[in-house]
């Protein structure tokens, strides 16, 4: 085997760019014995840089005014510089007969697999064919990161640029991607669904790093010991939201503080910027090869950035236990998981009451440092990076070759019940007086003549859970479509209806208490009970279903809710409507488990109605008091009514722009719950 590395960097993106998170795999793998050659863009003569500026000044010439939507120069010159580091990239190929081309940019990958068969034929060398495939660094299509850059591109060049993608990576041994996000994120982009079995998720390494006391970093750097210094890496471009930072620093109660940006790039705005809000003595620039000094000499990290496919510098700033504020964009809430604070990008409140928090208080970065340390506990090496990658070269099927990111290790059973003696309390008694009194659900206006989606993991749960707001929005003119995704079969374990068939008989049961209500738009997915699995099939079932039905609200059961099926559906809808571009408003309904109700529905007018349709669940009743729960719940839920009405339902509805923030926080409950079940029955074996 014999590697060639092909990328559009030049040698000082080594600093801070894909150069430096390869540079270690590059040497696990030579530590093997395989011999791995790394091509950028210095390696381009100064005559194929000539050819190239030619070319694109003709083109644009005679081109450009047709592309008048188009950043169209731009846009070319990207283009053709990748495509020529993919015609070198086949140059070297034959010449030094590597035997698999590693190409980084979708474009190098087109470059190269065009010139590689030209090469071919005209060579003849039958006996030599090399491997290629492609990683995609930036968090999804090649056209979606060009446009992120800031470069215009019209509607057109844009759905061409997504086609040539596609066919790029279809045709590549491989693809990769540092985080599944991304990898999902990719085939969205591009209309490909299932994901080829060619395609892969692998984490960039354990960043290793040079170690120092605070004390040593600051007397190096000549940093001060009584300020709290704060540090942000990156290149100084638009993207990488400075400026906000910059002004978010600006406004916080103290003067012990000093940011300092770290990377290439042009600094005169944000210097003036300093300067205009009066903190151009609180506000430093560097450029430096050892990383580790700075994140060693900081007290905080933050990042701001409008988009990230991984978020290297974040990763290492966990390594070294520093507590980490950043946006939660792209790929990294899967890098960071539970060990950094994250908040919404362009929420300048947000990022302030962070900063201010973790300058205000010692236990709270205390805190952050112990949940970035724990969660980098388990983190993938080089050494493990580079045997998945060795595996991906020699077309080991996906899930073999996945190296998944870490979760924290459990706690063993004497140790959960240990208080954490670093939680922020001092931090959350000050944001607790900011907050309103007592802000109870607000009522939810129901839509006229909408479509409404709801899924039900069992025959019952959809009546049990919101069977009154389900009969008001029939009285609204909404059609209503009722999925029931599981067969029913295990709802009967005592074989009350012995000797028929329990599948038939719910169903019975659901389309009797559904034309009640006036639906009788139901379907069932006869998935098996209690054993919900989100397989592809079920996953291809469900996009024909929200494709075709195209719902105005999207009804799904609790997150948080105690039986396993409810939590697995909920997340399975959920996952098709992220790939749809969260169109619905969704909403989570309560069964086994009060959710933390943002909306509320008056159901008292139809309550009646609902327990008669409840009436039709003959079989459940005989196991359980559904009658009296839903009297109890809906009777408690009205609390929240500002009327005089005496029943409601609850309901917590996800936005497009929080969702998953608040989706992990609700599956981290769920999970808290779980450890408990299980310490319980630890407890009581």
């Amino acid at each position: 085997m014999k590697i060639l590395m092909v990328t559009r960097e030049n040698l000082t993106d080594k600093r801070y760019g894909l150069n430096k998170s390869l540079a270690p795999i590059i040497a696990e793998i030579e530590k093997r014995g395989i011999e791995v050659g790394y091509l950028c863009r210095e390696n381009v003569g100064e005559r194929s840089l000539i050819w190239l500026q030619t070319i694109h000044n003709r083109l644009v010439k005679l081109l450009g005014h047709y592309f008048t939507h188009t950043e169209f120069s731009s846009l070319l010159g990207g283009i053709l510089e990748r495509l020529n580091m993919g015609r070198l990239a086949a140059k070297i190929m034959v010449q030094e007969r590597y035997t698999h081309v590693h190409c980084h940019d979708p474009i190098i990958g087109a470059g190269y697999r065009w010139f590689a068969r030209i090469r071919w034929v005209a060579s003849l060398r039958r006996g030599h064919t090399a491997r290629w495939g492609v990683t995609e660094h930036g968090f999804g299509c090649y056209a979606e990161a060009f446009h992120i850059d800031g470069a215009r591109l019209g509607t057109k060049v844009m759905q061409w640029l997504r086609r040539w993608e596609a066919k790029i990576l279809l045709k590549a041994h491989w693809v990769v991607t540092p985080t599944y996000s991304g990898l999902t994120q990719l085939s969205r982009d591009l209309s490909i669904y299932p994901l080829p079995n060619t395609w892969y998720t692998i984490s960039h390494p354990r960043p290793t790093l040079n170690h120092y006391s605070q004390p040593a970093a600051r007397q190096r750097l000549g940093w001060v010991t009584n300020t709290i210094y704060i540090i942000a890496v990156g290149r100084l471009v638009p993207l990488k939201q400075f400026p906000a930072l910059i002004k978010a620093c600006a406004d916080l109660p103290y003067s012990h503080w000093k940011l300092v940006l770290i990377g290439e790039g042009d600094r005169t705005s944000l210097q003036a910027l300093g300067t205009q809000l009066g903190i151009s003595d609180q506000l430093d620039f560097a450029v430096t090869d050892d990383m580790g000094l700075y994140y060693s000499a900081a007290d905080i990290y933050v990042s701001v950035s409008l988009t990230e496919s991984f978020g290297l510098a974040t990763l290492e700033a966990l390594v070294m236990g520093l507590p980490t504020i950043c946006t939660a964009v792209g790929g990294v809430a899967e890098v960071v998981g539970s060990g950094a604070h994250l908040i919404t990008a362009h929420d300048t409140q947000a990022l302030s009451q962070a900063l201010q928090s973790l300058l205000n208080d010692r236990e709270t970065r205390q805190y952050w440092s112990q949940q970035a340390l724990q969660w980098v506990q388990t983190w993938p090496d080089s050494q493990a990076i580079a045997e998945a990658y060795l595996a991906m070269y020699q077309g080991i099927p996906l899930k073999s070759a996945l190296v998944s990111q870490p979760r924290p290790p459990r706690l063993p059973i004497s140790n959960r019940t240990q208080p954490n003696r670093f939680f922020p309390f001092t931090s959350w008694q000050q944001q607790i007086q900011s907050w309103s009194l007592c802000p109870l659900p607000t009522l939810l206006e129901l839509p006229q003549q909408a479509r409404i989606l709801l899924i039900a993991p069992h025959s019952d749960d959809e009546m049990l859970g919101c069977g009154g707001t389900l009969a008001l929005l029939r009285q609204t003119g909404c059609h209503i479509k009722v999925v029931i995704i599981t067969d029913g079969k295990a709802g009967d374990p005592l074989g009350y209806n012995a000797g028929g068939d329990i599948v038939i008989h719910r169903q019975r049961e659901s389309v009797a208490a559904l034309h009640l209500l006036g639906i009788d738009d139901v379907v069932f997915f006869n998935q098996p009970d209690s054993h919900y699995q989100h397989t592809h099939p079920i996953a291809i079932q469900l996009a024909d279903l929200l494709n075709s039905y195209a719902a105005n609200w999207l009804l799904l059961p609790s997150v948080l809710d105690f039986h396993r099926d409810h939590v697995a559906i909920s997340l399975s809808l959920l996952e098709i409507w992220q790939q749809n571009g969260c169109l619905e408003r969704v909403f989570l309904y309560e069964i086994w488990s009060p959710v933390p109700a943002t909306k509320v529905v008056d159901i008292t007018t139809v309550f009646s109605l609902k327990q008669q349709a409840l009436q039709c669940y003959q079989l459940p009743l005989k196991y359980s008091d559904y009658l009296a729960a839903c009297t109890g719940m809906a009777s408690y839920r009205a609390l929240y009514l500002k009327s005089a009405g005496q029943y409601a339902e609850a309901f917590l509805e996800l936005k497009p722009e929080s969702w998953s923030t608040l989706l992990n926080k609700l599956l981290s409950i769920r999970e808290y719950q779980q450890h408990d079940f299980i310490i319980s029955s630890e407890i009581v074996g």
